[in-house]
């Protein structure tokens, strides 16, 4: 079936993205910094904001402030060790400033930790200790971090890992989609339609969570949604309905959908790619 193949071809694409996603926001350690900052911070920013960027003087003020205890000194540390700015980079050491800054009141950062732990190089690769990060966050109410670990969690199990640890990925997302987070439903809409271990497909749990991503503009989720309703995947097939959502995950930049879009113009009469058209542009005016 076309579903199972788009979906089984792209899922492990699609963890990757969402992982990186997660990596490339949680660099901005500094986020959310407090109005009164120590004064050799303020100092530390001048150097960076100079042009070019003098990063051995901001190293320099940032750890006169950390010593001081600053945990927002102590992350922007772990930032350029991280990123290597003005100095070799060493995760281990961008580890190192991170923990500190996270004991010193930088709660957001457990759940960087956990990324790090799990994705970064071998100076610092520690699956236990990531996920002791991620239950750090998790139990700070992180939804985030409850997303990151049932993704890890899914992955593991699809690649032949302790698939008896579903049940618990499971959980976690729904606390995370009882909580409002969008991608918790990309997960359970996957899990659905794929199977993966003890779970089995449910293509109307599968459709309820498609619909809910859908409904929030998620082109990827668009085009399963198609793709459902095209191949009569639990629900009687609608070729116009399938045709609609193909064409808003088209326009959405989804490629799977763009291929579906053009299966169902060759299938479709033009009277009812008209109604698929009509009932698309009705959906993107609510």
């Amino acid at each position: 079936m076309w579903m199972t193949k788009q979906y089984r071809s792209s899922a492990g694409a699609a963890v990757c993205l969402v992982l990186a996603c997660w990596l490339i926001l949680a660099q901005t350690v500094a986020a959310g910094e407090p109005p009164q900052l120590h004064p050799a911070e303020l100092r530390a920013h001048r150097f960076m904001e100079s042009q070019p960027p003098h990063w051995e003087g901001a190293r320099t003020e940032f750890l006169t402030a950390a010593n001081d205890g600053s945990p927002t000194a102590m992350a922007h540390l772990g930032r350029i060790h991280e990123e290597g700015l003005g100095v070799e980079p060493s995760q281990s050491l961008a580890a190192f400033w991170y923990a500190r800054a996270f004991h010193a009141g930088a709660g957001h950062l457990a759940l960087k930790l956990g990324w790090l732990y799990l994705l970064g190089d071998e100076a610092v690769q520690d699956r236990k200790h990531a996920e002791a990060w991620f239950r750090s966050a998790i139990d700070s109410g992180d939804l985030d971090a409850h997303v990151a670990l049932a993704s890890v969690l899914i992955a593991e199990a699809r690649q032949g890992g302790a698939s008896g640890r579903l049940d618990e990925a499971l959980t976690l997302l729904m606390r995370a989609q009882a909580g409002g987070h969008p991608v918790a439903n990309f997960f359970l809409a996957g899990l659905y339609l794929e199977g993966v271990g003890a779970i089995a497909s449910d293509y109307e749990l599968a459709r309820y969570y498609a619909r809910l991503g859908a409904d929030q503009g998620h082109p990827q989720m668009q085009g399963w949604l198609a793709a459902i309703y095209h191949e009569g995947l639990g629900v009687e097939a609608d070729p116009v309905t399938a045709a609609m959502w193909a064409i808003l995950a088209a326009i959405a930049g989804d490629p799977e959908g763009r291929q579906l879009r053009e299966t169902l113009e060759a299938e479709l009469s033009g009277e009812e790619m008209t109604l698929a058209l009509q009932r698309a542009r009705e959906w993107a005016q609510q």
